[in-house]
């Protein structure tokens, strides 16, 4: 018996990975992951002045000290943002050169990424707790770089390998289907599906598997997301959001095709749920990052496959 936690969409916030950390120990898990989306996407500059340094980060601009301006970098740092101290000539020039604002922000993702792995590799011992970190759609390429840098430490970089728990393999993939903000690693339908079956085939026993793709599967309840307008904001239905399926079709048919004993999912923060598809129990945590909460799901898988499961979060 082996008792899995799985979270997705960190998205940048340190609270999450610290809490994800320590529910290996809270819920003695066998199996720790972290799968999708792990890093941000803002970047957040406190302005040096006379008298502290200047944010508009709030609404309003205003200036705060230099003890203030520390704590909001931390709380910044816990809803996923990254922050900048620089001076009103360096926003000037940054304003002239956005591709320097995406240099300096990668730079900081990375940064980020191998202090998150290090506290990991310092907290758990992966001698007795396998531990997989897989980036999503919206993580730049030098983050599995700082993934791979540790797994002499025991962190497993699972993309270009399966992994083996109780008798089950399981076979990752980052890609989604594409979105309307074109992130780093999406593909087309056609595409997934050619890059999956490829992996799927390595596999002798497809029942004794588990899928761990980021994107979930086409029309369950992991893929319900607000219906965006051509100007991406939602439509409303009587002061409702309207939700669509925006999940992935070619997962949806490789899953029910092969019918593995799990499939792990993410991506759609507003679908938090367990689901069957055929004989597949599915599961997609959800991500209310922003706020620094934490949710995930524990799961005990035996030989004989799926024995429980229970929604956390906190």
């Amino acid at each position: 018996m082996s008792r899995i936690f799985f979270s997705v969409d960190s998205h940048g916030s340190t609270a999450v990975w610290r809490k994800w950390i320590r529910a290996q120990r809270l819920y003695s898990a066998d199996v720790l992951m972290l799968c999708g989306d792990l890093t941000g996407k803002l970047l957040v500059p406190l302005v040096k002045e006379k008298e502290g340094y200047y944010t508009d980060y709030f609404g309003g601009g205003r200036v705060v000290s230099e003890e203030e301006a520390s704590r909001l970098e931390r709380t910044l740092e816990d809803s996923g943002i990254y922050t900048i101290r620089t001076t009103w000539d360096d926003v000037k020039e940054l304003q002239k050169r956005p591709e320097k604002v995406e240099e300096i922000l990668s730079e900081l993702i990375v940064r980020r990424m191998d202090e998150w792995l290090g506290m990991l590799v310092r907290e758990v011992d992966t001698r007795s707790t396998k531990v997989l970190v897989m980036p999503g759609n919206d993580d730049i390429r030098a983050v599995d770089d700082v993934i791979r840098k540790y797994e002499d430490s025991g962190i497993i970089y699972p993309l270009d390998k399966t992994v083996e728990i109780d008798g089950f393999n399981i076979i990752s993939y980052d890609y989604t289907n594409p979105t309307p903000w074109n992130t780093p690693r999406e593909a087309s339908d056609g595409k997934i599906k050619e890059d999956l079956e490829k992996k799927i085939s390595k596999i002798s026993n497809t029942k004794r598997a588990i899928f761990n793709f980021h994107a979930p599967p086409y029309g369950t309840r992991l893929d319900l997301a607000p219906e965006l307008d051509k100007s991406l904001k939602p439509i409303m239905d009587v002061g409702q959001p309207r939700f669509a399926h925006v999940g992935s079709r070619a997962i949806r048919e490789l899953i029910l095709k092969y019918e593995p004993a799990l499939g792990l999912h993410g991506h759609i923060h507003e679908s938090s749920a367990a689901d069957k598809l055929g004989n597949t129990l599915i599961f997609n945590p959800g991500s209310e990052y922003e706020e620094g909460v934490l949710r995930g799901y524990v799961i005990e898988i035996s030989s004989d496959g799926v024995e429980k499961y229970w929604r956390v979060e906190g």
